[in-house]
């Protein structure tokens, strides 16, 4: 259906920052892991100069109060900033969570309602 989808990958920016918050929570991370650790949930950043979206919303993540960095430099070349989330990126991730399960359910609702549709148009 055209429009439905929210750009590449069908998500939106909160939904990219709810999924930067899980990942990073699992590991602290830098930028361009991350990036391509959101390809596991099949979420890729909208448009051009696509690091630079993500770094965007890394920064305001941290402008935020929810993920905090430091500087990794134990790899040879440059220096990277790694992303760690704060107790309140891990409170902001619970309580979103409330949102995504009662989510869930309503979409379950929905594919079971579809579903007996469908079923009675194959008749």
């Amino acid at each position: 259906m055209r429009g439905f989808r929210r750009g590449p990958g069908g998500f939106g920016r909160r939904w990219i920052e709810l999924y930067l918050l899980l990942l990073i929570a699992e590991k602290p991370s830098h930028g361009y892991e991350l990036f391509t650790r959101l390809k596991d949930f099949g979420v890729m950043i909208p448009g051009i100069g696509q690091m630079g979206s993500l770094y965007r919303i890394l920064s305001n993540l941290e402008i935020g109060g929810f993920v905090a960095t430091d500087w990794d430099m134990s790899e040879g070349g440059p220096a990277r900033k790694v992303y760690k989330i704060t107790k309140e990126g891990l409170s902001f991730l619970a309580d979103a969570m409330e949102s995504v399960y009662e989510l869930k359910e309503s979409i379950e609702k929905f594919i079971k309602r579809y579903e007996k549709l469908r079923d009675r148009f194959n008749e």
